[in-house]
């Protein structure tokens, strides 16, 4: 018996594991991914850069995108 599923081992699946793990250590905390391995699909192709906006002129789309999601 589970406490906590997760469904999803992207980055947002197994980092709130983690954290639930972490702040409720008697949680018992299942993760169910149908790949055989985690960060299969979008979490994994990312370019893993953080864009952190201060590169883009004030005006750009970039930077609109960037503050604003």
């Amino acid at each position: 018996m589970y406490d906590v599923v997760i469904i999803g081992g992207g980055i947002i699946g197994l980092n709130l594991a983690k954290i639930i793990k972490e702040r409720y250590k008697d949680l018992n905390v299942a993760l169910i991914e149908k790949e055989k391995e985690v960060a299969m699909h979008s979490s994994g192709r990312n370019s893993g850069v953080l864009h952190a906006g201060f590169y883009y002129t004030a005006d750009s789309l970039k930077a609109k995108f960037t503050r604003d999601g």
